[in-house]
């Protein structure tokens, strides 16, 4: 189980300490501060982080390269009664050539990431996967 203590600091400011390894990042609204990752952006980056970490234990085990890959992660809030993320959008920019059965496999660790399944089932997640100059779409 991960462990992060968040302590509400200053005027619409918290600071999260990941407990085992004391590393911490400052959060701030982003309506009215906007200095520091909102919330909204540490559910992105965490996506984003899971994504890559999950694509990347299958390159490694296929002996892939996918140093200097990168997700664009966007974020929709909206909903109804509820203010909630609605929506996100991943972009996967995955620098190289791939044969179809590679792409195939990092598409489908990326897919696996168990983040992306922590989402209720009515937010849409939409993915991309961009190799090179080739873009390839994923759903």
């Amino acid at each position: 189980m991960s462990r992060v203590e968040v302590t509400y600091t200053v005027e619409q400011e918290c600071k999260a300490v990941d407990l085992k390894t004391s590393k911490s990042i400052l959060a701030d609204c982003p309506m009215s501060k906007g200095e520091q990752f909102g919330p909204g952006g540490l559910v992105a980056a965490g996506l984003g982080s899971c994504m890559l970490i999950s694509m990347s234990s299958f390159a490694k085990r296929h002996g892939i390269d996918v140093t200097g890959a990168r997700a664009d992660v966007g974020t929709v809030f909206g909903g109804a009664p509820e203010m909630r993320i609605s929506a996100i959008d991943v972009t996967m920019h995955v620098p190289g050539t791939f044969t179809e059965e590679e792409r195939a496999g990092l598409e489908r660790a990326a897919g696996a990431c168990p983040i992306k399944h922590s989402f209720r089932a009515d937010t849409k997640v939409s993915t991309r996967f961009a190799y090179g100059d080739v873009a390839a779409v994923a759903a």
